[in-house]
């Protein structure tokens, strides 16, 4: 383990707690970062001719990274700020703020899977993950983190520009320590004397702690590079908990999806219980279901990973809400890993790219790099209605010819699909 290295054991009520007061501390800030208030503060002499006159940035300002895809998968490079139309709620906001500049520093989470489905993938990813930091980190202010996951989370190397750490941490991946094991003491008990089953692969709480602490101060573009199967099966975290930690750090999630030696799940038989999403131990966190956190308020019905919950009904689109046993349908007995990475990546303004014969993990390397310098970057002030405290859907539409294309599906604008606000 890398000396500066920061080890996430799997003490579940531990890491419970520290998340809870550290949501606590975000929620009570005046300004909110989520918001990327202020991200970068871009400088007049970045704004291309064609944007909007040289402004003044205010707290207020809302960036949105935007890529922009052809019906073959390719950067549309060379639009303008013309080429878009913004809106929250219905109504038309101003871009005040447009560029394309590559220069603009990049700061990148690897976070790797490194649980027993994956093991065999592992040399591959070590190899092209090192070559993908020396290409990217290229430029003055780019920096990077290195983070592997399994059952346990350990942070092998925080935010650095240095190479020669991060070298380090990529040739540790995957390797096991006293306080990181790629599986649990199978067989032991938590709190509640429920059988803890030694595989779990926590992804959703390693995007979560990187969201919401390693990356929420970071500033320029930001991106989380996830090489997984996309299978959660012992986090404590749930889905919309790992999505909303990268929104509202601005955080593009992209995933490598290399699809591992997935064992089916197990057959639940008898009366269902809460099923944490998907995979985890009926009963949720330790000594914290109903009420979610030990002494926290999240109450029964409102658990969007419940497929018997309110959310879910507000909600069908989520995956564990089709495994609802009330609706009629039998439960799934596996859990479609691409599926749920697609769903994380779009909804924060990623990609998620699938590794073949045809398309190796370094080819996708060199296309995530790629459009994280080709991005264009919009800004816009928020009206009133759309600076009220909570969370606002974005809608991103061509205009144009391109608006015809983008009708006809022959483009893909891709983009976080909204903000948070936080009074």
């Amino acid at each position: 383990m890398s000396e500066t290295g920061l080890a996430f054991a799997s003490s579940h009520k531990s890491m419970k707690m520290q998340a809870k007061l550290r949501i606590c501390a975000v929620l009570t800030l005046v300004t909110a970062c989520g918001v990327v208030c202020a991200q970068a503060a871009p400088q007049q002499n970045a704004v291309k001719p064609q944007s909007s006159p040289a402004m003044q940035v205010d707290a207020n300002l809302v960036i949105v990274p935007v890529a922009v895809r052809d019906k073959k998968g390719e950067l549309i490079k060379g639009l303008i700020k013309d080429n878009f139309s913004l809106q929250v709620g219905g109504k038309e906001q101003t871009i005040r703020y447009f560029d394309n500049d590559s220069n603009q520093p990049v700061t990148v989470g690897l976070l790797v899977d490194v649980s027993r489905n994956m093991q065999g993938a592992l040399d591959e990813e070590k190899k092209a993950s090192q070559e993908f930091l020396d290409a990217l980190l290229a430029q003055k202010g780019d920096k990077a983190l290195v983070m592997h996951f399994a059952h346990d989370i350990e942070l092998l190397q925080d935010v650095t520009d240095d190479r020669t750490r991060l070298d380090k941490a990529v040739r540790e991946l995957g390797t096991e320590s006293p306080n990181f094991k790629t599986t649990s003491d199978e067989g032991t008990r938590d709190s509640e004397q429920r059988q803890i089953h030694g595989h779990g692969t926590s992804l959703y709480d390693a995007v979560f702690l990187a969201g919401d602490e390693l990356l929420q101060t970071q500033k320029g573009r930001k991106a989380l590079v996830l090489i997984t199967d996309g299978i959660d099966s012992g986090s404590k975290e749930g889905l919309t908990d790992a999505i909303e930690a990268a929104q509202r750090a601005n955080i593009a999630l992209y995933a490598i999806y290399i699809k591992g030696s997935q064992p089916q799940q197990r057959q639940q038989n008898g009366p269902q219980h809460r099923s944490s999403y998907p995979g985890s131990s009926p009963g949720g966190y330790p000594g914290g279901y109903p009420g979610g956190y030990p002494g926290g308020s999240r109450q029964p019905g409102n658990n969007p990973n419940d497929p018997n919950s309110q959310a879910c009904q507000n909600n069908p689109n989520d995956p564990s809400c089709k495994n609802n046993p009330t609706n009629g349908q039998p439960r799934k007995s596996y859990v479609d890993g691409k599926q749920l990475l697609e769903r994380m990546c779009g909804e924060t303004g990623g990609h998620v790219f699938e590794v073949s014969k045809k398309l190796s993990v370094e080819q996708i390397y060199a296309q995530i790099g790629e459009e994280l310098r080709t991005q264009y970057l919009l800004g816009f002030t928020p009206d009133a209605a759309a600076t009220k405290s909570g969370y606002h859907q974005l809608d991103l539409r061509m205009t144009g010819e391109y608006k015809d294309e983008q009708r006809e599906h022959k483009v893909d604008v891709q983009a976080r699909d909204g903000y948070y606000m936080t009074l």
